[in-house]
């Protein structure tokens, strides 16, 4: 996602009616193992970073939870519900519009994607 917030890389994690218990790097669904879903998120982020040349923060969504809980602070991650997906275009600031601009152009570039 690039916005006048900056770069966000997003993953989604389908969670409907299920409890999410956040403890980094592991995220656990239900009653399913947990999984190091954290260290893949920021490993998306870095690929894109490195292709794009520029900050990518990375960001987990998880959607439709009944509860979502994070045990601790987490490293460079943000967690949201897929409702406060909307609050990150409200940040501000950080690309000015004409860079935003190319940046989108180099993202949607596929041979940006190659070397990655």
């Amino acid at each position: 996602m690039i916005g006048p917030g900056g770069l966000f890389s997003v993953h989604a994690l389908y969670a409907r009616k299920q409890r999410v218990l956040v403890a980094d790097p592991m995220v656990g669904v239900g009653r399913r193992e947990p999984r190091p879903v954290l260290r893949w998120v920021r490993a998306d982020a870095d690929r894109a970073s490195y292709a794009l040349t520029a900050e990518v923060r990375p960001v987990l969504a998880v959607v439709g939870p009944t509860a979502l809980d994070v045990t601790a602070p987490l490293r460079a991650v943000r967690v949201l519900r897929e409702a406060d997906l909307s609050g990150l275009a409200r940040l501000g600031g950080v690309l000015k519009p004409a860079d935003a601009e190319a940046l989108h152009a180099m993202a949607r570039d596929r041979h940006t994607w190659l070397q990655v």
